[in-house]
């Protein structure tokens, strides 16, 4: 396999601070390769590259007024899905932004796949070498996965309760004019070849935290080391997430891309 490295991504043209970073980790021996966001690339073929290049930890370079920025966000979000997926581990984030504070974004609930990501800080770089060797995993309420293909479109893989066999699984999905226009069981890893969905739920309407989503489920049953995958079409902002027993939602956990 090849060797670690750790993933720079640049947000601007301005390479100081990346190749200032660059000069501090060098001592520590954890190469470093990377690309400018992005570069001509979908957050899809950013992923597979550094999949491709054992990325173990990742550093995002740039302005914060562009980090925060929502559709940047959610493609970094995919971008980390994707690649934890293809990694088959945890793969942590740190941030150095290169101006001020950036606004504050507007208040939205649950937890975000970024929310975990560090600003980088004093004695970063053996921080830094620590998680690409020891990652923590996140603290996500439900278990995330993301497999995007040219062909076969953007699949969300989920566990609603890790670890335990769930009654059932739902997804729905706000914000962004996202939908879900397909969904299976399977084994965790890759999309499954075969389904038999058990008692189906399409368009269910509801809405939780002022939000409204538009949901898919199913009633099988979820033994632990299977997944519900449901695919999405677009890119939503909020995900909702839970389970389905006798044929009701669930409590649903609040997830935020970005």
């Amino acid at each position: 396999m090849t060797e670690k490295c750790a993933w720079f991504i640049n947000l601007s043209d301005d390479e100081h601070a990346a190749q200032a970073a660059a000069l501090q980790l060098k001592p520590y021996g954890l190469p470093i390769r990377g690309q400018r966001w992005p570069q001509g690339l979908a957050w899809l073929a950013a992923a597979q590259e550094a999949a491709s290049a054992n990325a173990a930890v990742t550093v995002v370079f740039g302005a914060a007024n562009r980090y925060a920025d929502p559709a940047l966000r959610r493609d970094l979000a995919l971008f980390r899905l994707m690649l934890q997926t293809q990694a088959g581990h945890a793969i942590n984030g740190f941030t150095l932004l290169t101006d001020d504070t950036p606004d504050a974004p507007q208040a939205m609930p649950g937890l975000a796949v970024l929310d975990d990501w560090t600003p980088l800080s004093a004695g970063w770089p053996a921080k830094l070498i620590a998680r690409a060797y020891a990652p923590i995993a996140p603290r996500w309420p439900a278990q995330l996965g993301l497999h995007a293909h040219e062909r076969l479109g953007v699949w969300l893989e989920t566990h609603p309760q890790p670890g335990h066999t769930a009654s059932g699984a739902l997804v729905g999905v706000a914000g962004n004019q996202a939908k879900i226009d397909f969904h299976a069981v399977g084994p965790k890893g890759g999309l499954p070849s075969t389904t038999d969905n058990q008692y189906e739920l399409r368009g269910l309407q509801f809405t939780v935290a002022d939000t409204a989503f538009e949901a898919w489920g199913l009633r099988n049953l979820i033994p632990a080391d299977e997944r519900y995958y449901v695919r999405l079409e677009g890119d939503p902002d909020l995900l909702a997430i839970g389970s389905l027993p006798d044929g009701e939602p669930d409590d649903v956990a609040l997830i935020r891309l970005g």
